[in-house]
């Protein structure tokens, strides 16, 4: 018999008719109890997916036989992790039933070898990772088939500097259909991820000295970019958990030269509406401030919601640089595909220039931009059925977080697939916490510190969701029993 491990694989190439299908990852084959369990120890969710279940039993294993290693005072940085003094009890891997194989059946096994950045290949094999943004749900296949079509012809030749055509032509289009935005395409160029598109901009935009505000909390990455351009920062601050116009206009002085932004807001969830969107352009403008915005997280607006992009303004409304990815919202983060929006042709033609995309010394790789066109224009029902099976585990892991003593969600994220959780009533800073719920329930997430998110996320916690409901029941069944526990003290 072949193991669930090969069966996943094999799916991969399976009907495209199963493409969209996500509903075993929405809804399990049982009704999951919503309660804590009672019993001592831990019992594993009979819905894991066998080759993770047989991850799991050979790290219990391999745990019981060097026991006496684990005596040893745990590390308490989250970058080395090491075996639970107590290992997980685990069911054998025959008693338990296999989830409904699809497409979109993630295959733990090669999650466990290639999922860097702080996820499978970087944890001890018994520990469930909710960190970094990046899905456990498998690629479209329809992407996956316009990489095997690209290369089935054995010539990787260099590509345009600010990107292919079509690439170009297509992240227009695509920002015309979902982000309110009708942009030139050749405004657009493509970037080696937008991570090194942020900083790219930075570099442009920015001399040393130069005063900008970003928000307080925000992705590490933004204010990263600012300092690395040499530039100054101030802080705007949310108000209720929400950055308003009026917290902007506390946050600028007359000494401000630009505003860097995410957009949807990662670790918050939170989404300006188009209202607020105008607005926030026509107060940059009004003050001749560059608008940098973050939109990697585009890709995940929840619950149906619109997005304005901020490209939408043109020059004359505001002058805005926006970074795109999609690593979040495509689930491609490998392939280090991103691009920069410039404000006008002529700012791309400079950037192009001054950034080294003409000279070869930046660019990205063709074949991920053969995939982002695929993704593009071809993913509607696989893109439609990730963002509800979003929604459902956002909804679900919301019910069951607030339940333990001392975590609260002050508002539902419009967008993402972050939780943001404030853990502020348990008495714990945000690092041991996390130090705790991964050296005793075996489950990692990231904490709220500054070198993640800035000064004001202490006393939190993120979460990443973007992965099946077996898992996540998994993961939070393991925080909820061991909880008294780890807020004793571990």
């Amino acid at each position: 018999m072949r193991s669930d491990s090969v069966v996943s694989r094999e799916c991969t190439s399976a009907n495209p008719a199963f493409e969209s299908d996500y509903t075993h990852l929405r809804e399990p084959s049982r009704e999951h109890a919503e309660s804590p369990s009672s019993s001592a120890g831990h019992v594993m969710n009979t819905n894991i997916p066998q080759s993770m279940v047989s991850a799991f039993v050979r790290a219990a294993q391999e745990a019981r036989t060097t026991a006496a290693a684990t005596t040893a005072a745990v590390p308490p940085s989250l970058q080395t992790p090491r075996a639970s003094p107590e290992p997980v009890s685990l069911k054998s891997p025959s008693n338990l039933r296999s989830s409904v194989v699809t497409a979109a059946t993630p295959d733990f096994d090669a999650l466990r070898k290639r999922a860097f950045n702080l996820r499978w290949a970087e944890c001890a094999p018994d520990v469930i990772p909710l960190t970094a943004a990046d899905p456990d749900l498998p690629v479209s296949s329809v992407v996956t088939q316009a990489i095997a079509r690209y290369v089935a012809t054995p010539h990787l030749p260099y590509g345009p500097p600010a990107g292919l055509v079509e690439f170009r032509q297509a992240l227009a289009s695509h920002f015309a259909r979902t982000k309110s935005a009708d942009i030139d395409p050749s405004r657009v160029i493509a970037t080696n991820s937008a991570a090194s598109a942020i900083v790219l901009v930075a570099r442009e935009v920015l001399k040393a000295g130069d005063e900008v505000v970003v928000q307080d909390p925000v992705d590490f990455l933004v204010a990263e970019s600012v300092r690395r351009a040499g530039a100054t920062l101030r802080f705007w601050k949310p108000t209720d958990g929400r950055f308003t116009v009026d917290g902007l206009k506390e946050a600028l002085t007359s000494k401000t030269r630009a505003l860097f932004v995410c957009h949807p807001h990662n670790p918050l969830g939170t989404l300006w509406t188009p209202t607020e969107v105008r607005a926030i352009a026509a107060e940059a403008n009004e003050r001749g401030i560059t608008i940098v915005s973050d939109e990697v997280w585009s890709d995940v607006v929840l619950d149906g919601r619109s997005f304005r992009s901020f490209a939408a303004h043109g020059e004359d409304e505001c002058h805005a640089w926006v970074i795109h990815g999609m690593s979040k919202g495509f689930a491609i983060a490998g392939l280090r595909i991103g691009a920069v929006i410039a404000p006008n042709r002529k700012a791309a033609d400079t950037f192009i220039t001054t950034q080294g995309f003409a000279q070869t010394i930046e660019g990205v790789a063709t074949l991920s931009q053969i995939a982002a066109v695929a993704a593009l224009r071809d993913t509607t029902a696989w893109r439609a059925a990730f963002l509800e099976h979003c929604g459902r585990m956002r909804d679900h892991a919301i019910r069951r977080l607030t339940r333990l003593k001392g975590v609260a969600i002050e508002r539902a994220p419009e967008a993402t697939f972050v939780l943001f959780a404030n853990i502020a009533q348990t008495g714990i800073a945000e690092e041991e916490l996390a130090r705790r719920i991964e050296h005793v329930a075996r489950v990692r997430v990231v904490p709220g510190s500054p070198r993640w998110f800035g000064a004001s996320a202490a006393g939190h916690l993120r979460f990443s969701l973007a992965t099946t409901r077996e898992v996540l029941d998994e993961a939070i069944d393991r925080i909820s029993q061991e909880w008294k526990t780890i807020l004793k003290g571990a």
